[in-house]
């Protein structure tokens, strides 16, 4: 073999496979970032939703660990045994197992929103559903790669199996963000330009948690199945953080939503715009109410039983 195809082999193999290791592991530090900064600035949120952000924090650490100690084995105890290429440490396949439980988390939650924001069950039953095949498949991939651990298994044999998984994944990322702005713009009321900006604000929002994760599904997708090299491999390590970081960013924008006062908790509850009295506007669908507060009257869109509460005890959270 000449020393170019050596480079050629190596850059399409180890070369990306660093490069998202390292990608992966920014990513990862600014996961910790944001779920230092959730737990000191949301300590009134729910014991569920800090106990599911404290566990995808530490599954992610898990993959990430995985991750580094995988380039290690490679690159330093296996070094010049370019055979190890082929046949990866077992820690690969411990990466594709937190994968899946991020994708299964991440996912859920996001179609969980769009049924606390529209009142309706189908479509996040359908993503529901999918996400769960996709983590059964990610798990299998996982068995499949543990007894048989030979990088071109899943790439050659399996081919069918992954892309299952990315295009059932593709599909919920696609669906619950459509979903949240078809919602979100029934909701744009007419006459009222300063509601009409809240709106297109979270419309914008929406859709920039949700377009990363769906090209980056979309590229790891692509390269799969068109490239018999491991260009793909670093959308798969990177794909992971991406969900989590949008999780992290949906939950933690809460408080950057603010506008002149206005409380703007899409995440996980409510978004309550301050309106002048008499201008209550009756909204078409039942997941959205005016209710009277102590003071200036708010235009509330109620998305969890958690905030309801608080605003029964007339108080308001961010």
């Amino acid at each position: 073999m000449s020393d170019s195809l050596k480079i050629q082999s190596l850059a399409g193999t180890l070369g990306v496979a660093e490069i998202g290791a390292i990608v992966s592991t920014f990513l990862f530090g600014i996961e910790t970032l944001q779920a230092y900064y959730y737990f000191t600035r949301y300590p009134q949120d729910s014991v569920f939703l800090k106990s599911m952000v404290a566990a995808v924090w530490f599954i992610e650490l898990g993959h990430t660990t995985s991750i580094s100690h995988a380039i290690y084995m490679v690159t330093v105890t296996f070094y010049g045994q370019p055979q190890h290429l082929e046949t990866p440490p077992y820690s690969i396949e411990t990466t594709i197992f937190f994968a899946a439980l991020i994708y299964g988390v991440v996912q859920s939650f996001f179609a969980n929103r769009v049924r606390l924001f529209s009142g309706r069950w189908m479509i996040p039953l359908i993503c529901w559903i999918m996400t769960a095949l996709r983590v059964i498949a990610n798990l299998a991939m996982m068995g499949i790669q543990w007894v048989n651990p030979d990088i071109t298994t899943i790439q050659v044999k399996f081919r069918w199996l992954m892309g299952i998984a990315l295009s059932l994944g593709v599909t919920v990322d696609i669906t619950t963000t459509f979903s949240m702005c078809y919602w979100l713009w029934k909701a744009r009321p007419t006459g009222f330009e300063h509601t009409k900006r809240m709106i297109d604000t979270l419309l914008v929002w929406t859709v920039e948690t949700g377009v990363a994760t769906t090209v980056t599904s979309i590229l790891f997708l692509v390269t799969f199945l068109s490239l018999d090299n491991l260009v793909w491999f670093p959308f798969f390590l990177i794909q992971v953080k991406l969900y989590s970081n949008s999780l992290f960013v949906s939950l933690n924008g809460r408080q950057r939503l603010r506008l002149s006062g206005q409380l703007l908790n899409i995440s996980i509850g409510a978004a309550t715009i301050p309106i002048p009295e008499g201008n209550r506007v009756g909204l078409p669908y039942s997941a959205m109410f005016v209710l009277p507060l102590t003071g200036p009257k708010d235009l509330v869109f109620e998305m969890s039983k958690g905030v309801e509460t608080d605003f029964e005890h007339g108080r308001l959270t961010d």
